[in-house]
């Protein structure tokens, strides 16, 4: 999805995807081991404190800046979440996605692999 703009005014793809995102291929990210949310460069990431505090007090360990497999620029950083090598918590994981969405930052995720699927995929 990253450069597509299905239609909509630069207005539109600039306001991130709005508060109604819980369902957006949430489906896809559940199950992961490493969830990255990539800052685009000159950004200061709203909320990450906050967020950071919350994702903490679940258990996961937040690493900012952080390597990533998938970034879409060198200039790019990334934020990297993760659970003691488990699954990231589906709350934990629903929250650092959402706020993803709402500040339109990029973001894949890591699945074990398995017969039909799995490994590091984009997210939008």
């Amino acid at each position: 999805m990253w450069g597509s703009n299905k239609g909509l005014s630069r207005k539109d793809r600039r306001g991130g995807s709005g508060r109604d995102v819980d369902d957006t291929h949430f489906d896809e990210v559940l199950g992961s081991l490493e969830f990255f949310v990539y800052v685009a460069p000159n950004t200061r990431p709203k909320g990450y404190e906050t967020l950071k505090g919350f994702l903490e007090s679940a258990g996961c360990e937040v690493v900012y800046p952080a390597e990533a497999p998938l970034s879409p620029g060198e200039r790019y950083q990334a934020v990297k979440v993760t659970y003691q090598g488990l699954v990231v918590p589906v709350p934990a994981l629903r929250r650092i996605h959402k706020w993803a969405h709402q500040r339109n930052f990029l973001h894949s995720f890591f699945r074990p692999l398995t017969s039909s699927e799995g490994g590091y995929k984009a997210g939008h």
